[in-house]
């Protein structure tokens, strides 16, 4: 089976179109400021238009960027990623984890991080480097059509542990928790944050099976050299 993650296009549009308006209505207040030497922001209004320029011109930028499609397919096999008109095919094996970082200081709109074995090249995106490995910004968690846990839980179901995403379902349990109790309501345990935890336990313990039934072996391959 194979789960397609898309990403929410027509919201992040409307956001740039918003931003971009903004911009634009910035520039005026400061057109119309700089020609009436009378008006407080008179001196800044100079400073005004550049600002409210370049928000206009970052916000045109990224309009014309989401006309390239994003798609990830997930599945028992690997990952298939479509950026920016390049389509990449990465095994699991050249996946060396999937880490949900903060975006700054703040769990707000965290980026979805993807660092790749030795050798192997994410066409669409440009890398960083960490420790010799490439590291790829796929996108922004809450730019997906479907929610963050969906996300999570989706790469987590065939990438295992290289899913790397507990301490933003930790904030997210918090949230909710707090929002409950504020509501009046029961406090439970978080069935996001419970599932994830679970699958993490699951997976730890296949590793471990699996490098016991290993050491087990060698004494019989040894026996039988």
């Amino acid at each position: 089976m194979t789960v397609q993650l898309h990403r929410n296009t027509t919201r992040l549009r409307k956001t740039c179109l918003a931003w971009g308006l903004f911009g634009a209505l910035v520039w005026l207040a400061a057109q119309w400021a700089g020609a009436n030497p009378d008006h407080f922001h008179h001196s800044k209004a100079p400073f005004y238009e550049v600002v409210s320029a370049a928000i206009v011109a970052v916000s045109l930028l990224a309009w014309l960027m989401l006309l390239w499609p994003f798609l990830m397919k997930v599945d028992v096999d690997g990952l298939t990623l479509r950026l920016r008109g390049i389509t990449t095919r990465l095994p699991w094996e050249s996946v060396e984890s999937l880490i949900v970082m903060k975006a700054g200081e703040s769990w707000e709109a965290p980026n979805m991080e993807i660092r790749l074995a030795p050798g192997v090249k994410l066409g669409g995106r440009v890398a960083t480097k960490r420790n010799g490995r490439r590291i790829y910004s796929l996108l922004a968690l809450d730019s997906f059509t479907v929610a963050p846990e969906e996300v999570i839980a989706a790469l987590q179901r065939y990438g295992g542990g290289r899913v790397d995403a507990q301490e933003y379902l930790q904030h997210r349990a918090a949230k909710r928790a707090v929002a409950r109790y504020m509501r009046g309501d029961e406090v439970q345990a978080d069935p996001h944050l419970a599932e994830y935890m679970a699958a993490q336990r699951s997976t730890e313990a296949e590793k471990r099976e699996k490098l016991s039934s290993g050491d087990d072996q060698e004494p019989d391959s040894l026996t039988s050299s």
